[in-house]
């Protein structure tokens, strides 16, 4: 049997259920808690699959990333080098599928320079709608598809039924949905190309540099991109931030200067704690409240 590796990156708008859907899948739980992703979450589960005669384990790494539309530096930067996406919209939303082709897709498709892996579209929340409405939502995912994406790419996955709908909480469809993806990938190993993904995580540093940090909500942005190079380690910058967002009432999608200098200090206090150097710490503190300092 074969191992293969392969990073996977969720994407949609907040509360859709992303976080829930990985929990399902990785550990068969759900929460009904809500608790918004900062950073990005990576879990890890291995999927055995046959093609032809041939078997693999597939080793999925599931990055559960920001859902706040506006932190595309930090965003790029997950998505970089990913092998597969799930894109997801809340069936009890029909909006969230619009951002799916206004924004997700997109920043998708910006990363990868237009060379984009095999993705699987996923309406969650069944539990919450009737048949119609999931039937619905999965013919917007194919109309959405055949107006982003070549006829010829989604024909080379069309038996695989890309288009799924799934209830997290209930379980339905999920791990039907995963295996779907599990097949695209190593049907697509062949043609991975490690150039490739080396380009993507250039392109996301250039997104980086490139944003001009127009918005409070870009600068804030930028503070969580930077973070893990504060820390060196992906997982504390993850644990912190969404500590130190805990502690504040500050909204990621109306960040105020107020208390984006808040969220500074206690990112900073925490560096400390973990053994980041004081050089370290006033390096990034001015940087950040540089930027900050056009806003109030």
């Amino acid at each position: 049997m074969e191992e293969v590796l392969k990073k996977v990156v969720l994407l949609g708008d907040s509360a859709v259920g992303k976080t829930s859907l990985m929990n399902r899948f990785v550990q068969n739980a759900f929460s009904d808690s809500y608790i918004s992703t900062v950073g990005a979450k990576v879990s890890k589960k291995i999927v055995n699959i046959k093609l032809g005669a041939d078997e693999y384990a597939v080793s999925f790494m599931l990055w559960d990333i920001i859902g706040s539309e506006g932190y595309k530096s930090t965003q790029s930067r997950h998505i970089a080098g990913l092998n597969g996406a799930i894109v997801v919209a809340d069936l009890s939303r029909p909006e969230t599928v619009r951002k799916l082709e206004e924004y997700w897709i997109p920043l998708l498709s910006e990363t990868t320079a237009g060379m984009m892996p095999p993705i699987l579209f996923v309406g969650n929340k069944l539990d919450l709608v009737d048949a119609d409405a999931a039937s619905r939502m999965v013919s917007d995912f194919k109309s959405m598809d055949a107006r982003l994406r070549s006829e010829q790419t989604i024909n080379r996955y069309k038996v695989l039924d890309p288009y799924v709908a799934t209830s997290a909480k209930t379980g339905v469809g999920v791990e039907e949905g995963f295996r779907s993806l599990a097949v695209m990938m190593v049907m697509d190993h062949a043609n991975y190309d490690p150039l490739n993904r080396q380009m993507e995580e250039v392109i996301a540093d250039t997104i980086y540099e490139l944003d001009e940090r127009k918005t409070a909500k870009s600068v804030l942005d930028m503070i969580i991109a930077d973070f893990p190079f504060v820390v060196k380690s992906s997982e504390a910058s993850r644990m912190i931030l969404q500590d130190c967002f805990g502690k504040s009432s500050m909204s990621k999608d109306r960040p105020t200067p107020k208390g984006i200098r808040e969220m500074i200090e206690c990112l900073l206090r925490n560096a400390r704690d973990k053994g980041a150097s004081d050089e370290t710490i006033a390096q990034y503190r001015d940087k950040w409240l540089e930027k900050l300092k056009r806003f109030g």
